[in-house]
């Protein structure tokens, strides 16, 4: 593991998620500076965007990314959350609100059909957001109904295939919830990652899939864990400063690029 962008000021410098633009452009959501960071392939500052408490960032299928905003329980009692979209190849990129009146947007993910799924963790639930902007209340429903039976605090969300999988950030087992895209009712644990009786939690935040079409969770007190939601298993592959965010290089697949909560952004090689 290595230090690919080291945090200017610690913590202040908070990274909170990461995303790849359709160049291969790194940002990076800095919650505490309300921004987010365009990186060069050379690892230097070239753009900044005005967010507000930004959450995950995410390439949607036309081009533009899409940041969740307002990632703090205060916006989330306000109900202040929402996604702004922008086309990260202006010059001065200009956010443009996508969806608004949500809670602590946090995670997201797009699936194949386009639509966009933000884990809201104030009202553990997960919002879906069609591709013209509606909510989709029945389904966000049904999904909030089955995470509240497996635990709170939903963070993460990574799609994979009909799958959507959720990390419960405030799970005392450490809970990975798959809840199928076309039955979310259907939901099923795909991990515990910590399901010893006594164990320290693991805080699981943001996750992706790899490669080898495992689960990849970053964890709050700082473990890289690999988990098979077939299996049931995981195991931890690196412990260090705690992290907030993975996600897989755009070029090489067996490098994941974390985000950390001191706000150094690190790159590590996982063996698939």
């Amino acid at each position: 593991m290595r230090t690919v962008l080291p945090s200017r000021a610690p913590l202040v410098d908070w990274s909170e998620n990461l995303g790849i633009d359709g160049a291969g452009n790194l940002w990076v959501s800095r919650v505490y500076r309300n921004a987010v960071e365009k990186y060069d392939s050379d690892g230097q500052l070239v753009a900044s965007v005005s967010v507000t408490s930004p959450g995950a960032i995410r390439l949607g299928p036309d081009g533009l990314l899409y940041v969740t905003f307002g990632n703090s329980p205060f916006t989330g009692m306000a109900h202040q959350g929402g996604v702004v979209r922008f086309d990260p190849s202006a010059p001065a990129p200009q956010p443009e609100v996508f969806v608004s009146g949500l809670g602590q947007a946090n995670g997201a993910a797009f699936d194949g059909d386009g639509n966009l799924y933000v884990a809201d963790t104030s009202s553990n639930s997960v919002e879906r957001i069609r591709p013209d902007g509606s909510l989709d209340a029945a389904w966000t429903d049904s999904a909030r109904t089955a995470l509240s039976a497996n635990g709170s605090g939903a963070d993460g969300v990574v799609v994979a295939g009909r799958t959507l999988y959720v990390t419960l950030l405030e799970s005392p087992t450490a809970r990975v919830v798959a809840l199928p895209i076309d039955d979310p009712a259907r939901a099923s644990v795909a991990v515990d990652l910590s399901p010893a009786t006594l164990a320290p939690p693991l805080l699981p935040d943001d996750l992706a899939v790899g490669a080898d079409g495992l689960l990849y969770i970053a964890t709050g007190t700082g473990q890289l864990v690999r988990a098979d939601p077939a299996a049931h298993t995981s195991c931890i592959l690196l412990s260090g400063e705690p992290l907030t965010s993975v996600t897989v290089s755009p070029t090489v697949s067996s490098v994941l690029i974390l985000g950390t909560e001191f706000g150094d952004v690190l790159k590590t090689h996982v063996n698939y």
